[in-house]
């Protein structure tokens, strides 16, 4: 029976009715600015490739073989000039002997599996659905089959400047590795561009591409 004497109320907890209790948020990380990578003046970030698997095994070590002397020589008998005939099939000696030329060497990439090689004397975008994404128009696309889905859709910029080759980690997921022979492989910086030596393997997640000059 409650203190007013009414059998009909019944009175409540001790303490009084309890609180609704609110909802909490959870707590969000906070990123200092220092841990931002900045791109460089002009480069916009490309958006959130959604489709690519966050690679989840490690680098494997690779042994790449030396690679062979691609030189091409034309072959030049030595000694002196021959003697003119005086015969009537004599040979015209007016023609002169041209120096010795070797082969222009062009950098090839050497895409997974060996059968498909693509030469470079320009820029590349490479990815599962390569766009221009830098602001070069004079650089081709090469879409790359993926099943393992490691490579982002714009992975690399990859050119040739001054003679060298060259790479570009376009903000991928799985970053880009350069590993020549008999050093440790190098990670290619996002909105840097590092040299790839001949003989060397790129990495771009699972998906390796050998590097040969010649």
């Amino acid at each position: 029976m409650s203190g007013d004497g009414n059998p009909f109320l019944i009175s409540g907890p001790p303490g009084g009715v309890p609180k609704k209790q609110e909802p909490v948020a959870p707590a969000v990380p906070v990123v200092a600015p220092e841990d931002f990578i900045a791109l460089p003046p002009g480069v916009e970030a490309p958006p959130i490739d959604s489709g690519t698997y966050k690679r989840e095994t490690p680098r494997p070590a690779r042994d790449v073989p030396e690679p062979d002397d691609d030189i091409v020589f034309f072959p030049v008998v030595p000694g002196p000039a021959p003697a003119v005939s005086t015969s009537a099939s004599a040979v015209d000696d007016s023609t002169t002997m041209m120096p010795t030329r070797t082969a222009a060497k062009v950098w090839r990439l050497v895409l997974p599996g060996g059968d498909q090689v693509v030469p470079v004397t320009g820029a590349i975008y490479l990815g599962r659905d390569p766009r221009d994404t830098m602001g070069r128009p004079d650089a081709s696309l090469l879409p790359a089959q993926d099943p393992a889905r490691s490579l982002s859709k714009t992975h690399a910029l990859i050119e040739v400047d001054a003679g060298k080759l060259w790479v570009h980690d376009l903000n991928s997921t799985n970053g880009v590795f350069v590993a020549a022979p008999g050093v440790e492989a190098i990670e290619v910086v996002p909105g840097t561009r590092e040299a790839v030596p001949n003989g060397a393997d790129l990495e771009l997640g699972e998906y390796i591409i050998q590097v040969r000059l010649g």
